[in-house]
């Protein structure tokens, strides 16, 4: 029997400015799963992350996160509020019961010393600062929207053997393959509003896309030669 999921989304549906983004997506995330979300630029994946976390309210479709499951969600630019160290915006997104020292030391493992001014930060401390606040409450579930933006390639390795060693669920976009290739087990590819999932990590993703847009296309012309066909029966008989 399939574990119970910790996040799920059914019937997700979103329009924006009167075009449809989503329409109908299903997403189950269970513990200690890997998903990439895939889909051409604008398909609507961050959007989608979004709605899993909380943020985004769709216009049709439900959300049901296990009781008691934490989520964390690394947005792709992070909001440092009125924060005035990278400590602080670390400590703030700490839960009741969560360890202090985790913020620290997560900061130190990324280079950053705590006392950074976040409104004078580099695109790349920013970044570091906020991995280690979805990082430093230990989650049951990481949505993470590209983490990779603006690392170093040690710095993505270090990232790569810490999600590596974690037990959470995590849902990643990235354009990066490498890091998607290594730490991926499912692949959710959004397309047209709908996902498609496979329970193979994104090094087997363009194989199987190429083999469903193949079938697609089997399908239509099958379709087209029952239209003409029935077109020449409504003429002739």
């Amino acid at each position: 029997m399939a574990p119970p999921p910790l996040i799920q989304l059914k019937d997700i549906s979103l329009t924006f400015g009167g075009t449809p983004l989503l329409s109908g997506v299903e997403l189950s995330v269970s513990a200690g799963e890997r998903v990439c979300l895939i889909g051409r630029n604008g398909s609507g994946k961050s959007t989608l992350l979004r709605i899993a976390a909380g943020l985004v309210e769709p216009d049709a479709g439900s959300r049901f996160v296990q009781p008691g499951a934490t989520i964390r969600y690394l947005p792709q630019e992070p909001d440092f509020g009125e924060h005035k160290t990278t400590l602080a915006y670390v400590e703030a997104g700490l839960g009741p019961g969560d360890d202090h020292y985790q913020a620290r030391y997560l900061l130190e493992q990324l280079g950053l010393t705590g006392e950074e001014d976040p409104a004078h930060v580099s695109g790349g401390e920013a970044r570091r600062a906020a991995l280690a606040r979805v990082l430093a409450p230990s989650p049951d579930i990481l949505l993470l929207d590209e983490p990779t933006n603006h690392l170093d390639l040690p710095t993505i390795e270090w990232l790569e053997g810490e999600l590596e060693s974690r037990r959470c669920a995590l849902v990643l976009i990235s354009h990066d393959r490498r890091f998607l290739t290594n730490l991926s087990r499912t692949t959710a590819w959004l397309d047209r509003g709908r996902i498609r999932q496979i329970a193979r990590g994104f090094g087997a993703f363009e194989e199987w896309r190429d083999e469903v847009l193949a079938e697609e296309e089997r399908e239509q012309h099958k379709l087209d030669r029952k239209i003409v066909n029935e077109e020449h029966w409504l003429r002739y008989g």
